[in-house]
C-alpha cells in the first residue's frame, strides 16, 4: 500500500495525506504476496528445451524486459565464471553480471560486435561524414550513420543500452545487408517486408560461444524448473514501443504512468528508455490524472498519516521520492511486492531498483502523464 504525507514546499502546506493506511498495507501484503524471488510475477527459474539451458533470476529478469528471445535468443550455457565475472551465453547476446555497477547496469552486454569486427578496415569500418537525411543519425562516438529501418529498430527495440553505437556503415555480407554495433549486428530481410522478421539481430552469441563448446551440452531439465512459456510471466505487458496519442513526445524527458496496464514508461521524446510494473491508486483511491511535472525530490521520506487507531501509519526511509502533484509523488515501496497490481492510496509504488534508475534519471520539471 502506497503511503504518503502531507508535507509544507515553499512555505504552503499541502493536504491532508492523499496516501496512507499502514493497517490496509499490512492487509494488502498479507493477501496479495509475490512469491519469494519471483520475476515479474511469474517462477525465477526457468527451463528451455529448445536448447537444454537454465535461465535465473538476474539475467531472467533482463532477458524479459529487454525483448526476450527476438532479441537475445535461447541460452546456449548454464551460468559461468569468466575471469571472476559471472556471464551466460546466448544465440544473439552474452549477459555480463556486475555486481558493484549501479543498479540499472548490472546486467551488460558483451560487446560482440566489437570482437567480430576486430582488425577490419575496409570500407564501411572507416570513419564516415553525416548523412543530409532526415532518416539518419549521426553518431559522433564513433563517427557512423544510422538510417531507416536499422535506425528504426535500434531506437525501438534498446538503442545503445543493447545495442551499442554504430561501429560501421551499412554494408554487404552473405547477400544481405548488415550493419555493425558495439554489441550486435543487425541484419535486413527484404523477403519479410512488413513483418517481425524484417529485421533481426544476428547471432554473433553462437559465434562466441564456440569457445565454450564444453559448457554447451544440453542438461535435464530440473525437476523444479518450468519450461519457459510467455504464460509463466503474466505481469510481463505487451512492449509498448511508440507512444500513445496524446503523449507529449515534445518533452526531451517525460514519465508515462499507464494505469490500465499498471506500467511506468519512462521517455527521451519518442524513444522508450525504461519500464516497470508499478502499482498506483485502489478504486477508492485513484491516482489522478492529466499532466503534471515533478516539483521536488526527496532521496528519502518519512510517511505518516491516518487515523491513530485505525489506519494510522508512521514510515522511515521511504526511498527516491518525487512529488508531483500535491501529496502524490513517485516512489519506490519497501513493504510489498505485488507490482502490476493497484496496491495505494493514490500514489504511484515502484520497485526498489527502478525507483533508483528513475530518480537518477528524472530531473526536477520532468512532465509525468498520467492516462487510464
Amino acid at each position: 500500500m502506497v503511503l504518503c504525507s502531507p508535507r509544507a514546499i515553499a512555505g504552503k502546506a499541502l493536504a491532508r495525506s492523499v496516501c496512507g493506511g499502514l493497517v490496509l498495507a499490512l492487509f494488502f501484503v498479507l493477501v496479495l504476496p509475490s512469491p519469494a524471488g519471483a520475476v515479474l510475477g511469474g517462477p525465477d527459474r526457468v527451463y528451455f528445451p529448445q536448447t537444454g539451458h537454465t535461465l535465473a533470476y538476474g539475467f531472467l529478469e533482463f532477458w524479459l524486459r529487454n525483448g526476450d528471445i527476438p532479441i537475445f535468443g535461447y541460452p546456449l550455457s548454464e551460468e559461468l565464471s569468466e575471469q571472476g565475472t559471472t556471464v551466460q551465453y546466448f544465440e544473439r547476446a552474452v549477459f555480463e553480471w556486475h555486481p558493484e555497477a549501479p543498479t540499472e547496469w548490472r546486467v551488460q552486454l558483451r560487446r560482440l560486435g566489437v570482437e567480430a569486427t576486430s582488425g577490419r578496415s575496409d570500407r564501411a569500418f572507416l570513419p564516415a561524414e553525416p548523412v543530409d537525411n532526415a532518416a539518419c543519425q549521426y553518431f559522433v562516438e564513433t563517427r557512423h550513420n544510422l538510417c531507416h529501418g536499422f535506425r528504426w529498430f535500434w531506437e525501438r527495440f534498446g538503442g545503445v543500452r543493447i545495442f551499442g553505437y554504430p561501429i560501421s556503415e551499412e554494408l554487404t555480407e552473405d547477400g544481405l545487408t548488415v550493419q555493425y554495433f558495439e554489441r550486435a549486428r543487425l541484419e535486413w530481410h527484404p523477403e519479410q517486408r512488413g513483418t517481425a522478421g524484417e529485421i533481426q539481430v544476428t547471432r554473433l552469441g553462437e559465434w562466441a560461444a564456440r569457445r565454450i563448446s564444453g559448457e554447451r551440452a544440453p542438461l535435464a531439465q530440473p525437476p523444479d524448473v518450468p519450461v519457459y512459456t510467455p504464460e509463466l510471466f503474466p505481469r510481463v505487458p505487451n512492449l509498448v514501443r511508440t507512444p500513445p496519442a496524446g503523449a507529449p513526445v515534445g518533452e526531451a524527458k517525460w514519465i508515462e504512468v499507464d494505469l490500465s496496464d499498471q506500467v511506468l514508461r519512462a521517455w527521451e521524446y519518442d524513444r522508450l528508455v525504461f519500464w516497470t510494473l508499478v502499482s498506483t491508486g485502489l478504486p477508492q483511491y485513484p491516482t489522478p490524472t492529466g499532466t503534471f511535472r515533478v516539483y521536488v525530490k526527496l532521496r528519502y521520506e518519512r510517511m505518516r498519516g491516518g487515523t491513530p487507531g485505525i489506519d494510522y501509519y508512521d514510515l522511515p526511509n521511504v526511498p527516491h521520492t518525487m512529488y508531483f502533484y500535491l501529496g502524490y509523488a513517485l516512489h519506490g515501496a519497501y513493504w510489498h511486492n505485488n507490482f502490476g497490481h493497484p496496491m495505494s492510496h493514490g500514489c504511484v509504488n515502484l520497485p526498489l531498483d527502478a525507483a533508483a534508475w528513475l530518480y537518477d534519471w528524472t530531473p526536477v520539471g520532468t512532465v509525468v502523464w498520467i492516462h487510464p
